[in-house]
């Protein structure tokens, strides 16, 4: 099953809608068995669907999605693997790069991954026996956008799990390393409250940034953690002191 991926100056052609001509897939599963049936399946649903490769460790997936010769459009992994768990073959990708869309699946209730994927940085979270869910939302991630339920897309505020388009979630992931690294405020956290101190709306920051209204709040929660501030008037004012801008 494996392949070499042909480079395209655009990172994808395009069949007028938006979505690659050809969707390539790398497949992730410790189980032979599922992935066998995995990639037989997935062949089936769509003609656009090629099987890249597919292997049964998460550190070869990882290493697969971060070389440029071998980078599927989506990768689909199953979230209970040996070496390493689906949810960490997601971040370590996701970190790196906004343009593989991943797909995560499980033989398990979806609900009780759910809060880990979202977190991750996936696009979207599937059982294996929903093949029409399976099939959109390879689709969806190919453009590297997230699939949600419609009572989630309807209300992205509501505060529950919600899935990220890989674009936003890359950034969300990455300034969040440079947190691990630095201890201070990260670029990203900076920019929002130099944004907010400017006189900007939430809703105006998030389209400057593009990314959505609820990643800037969780840019400008991290921040005001950081700073032991009680609230964004007091976190500007300790960023002016201290001339963070």
């Amino acid at each position: 099953m494996d392949g070499i991926r042909d480079d395209r100056p655009d990172g994808s052609a395009s069949d007028g809608g938006g979505a690659p001509a050809r969707i390539r897939i790398g497949i992730v599963d410790n189980d032979p068995y599922a992935v066998a049936v995995l990639s037989t399946m997935i062949a089936r649903m769509d003609a656009r669907f090629e099987c890249l490769w597919t292997c049964e460790l998460g550190a070869v997936a990882i290493s697969r999605c971060l070389n440029r010769a071998r980078r599927p459009d989506v990768l689909v992994t199953d979230m209970s693997m040996n070496d390493v768990p689906g949810t960490e073959v997601c971040r370590a990708i996701r970190v790196k790069r906004a343009d593989v869309g991943v797909v995560g699946v499980t033989s398990y209730a979806v609900d009780s991954f759910m809060d880990e994927a979202t977190r991750c940085g996936m696009q979207a979270l599937v059982g294996k026996t929903d093949l029409a869910g399976l099939a959109v939302a390879i689709r969806r991630a190919a453009q590297g956008l997230a699939t949600n339920d419609a009572g989630t897309d309807a209300d992205p505020a509501s505060g529950g799990p919600r899935f990220l388009d890989a674009a936003e979630a890359h950034t969300l992931l990455e300034d969040a390393a440079y947190d691990v690294g630095h201890g201070a405020l990260s670029p990203k956290e900076r920019d929002v409250l130099r944004l907010y101190a400017d006189g900007l709306t939430t809703r105006e920051i998030a389209d400057r940034l593009g990314v959505g209204t609820p990643t800037i709040a969780t840019f400008e929660r991290r921040a005001l953690a950081k700073l032991g501030a009680r609230s964004r008037a007091q976190a500007i004012s300790i960023c002016v002191r201290r001339h963070v801008f």
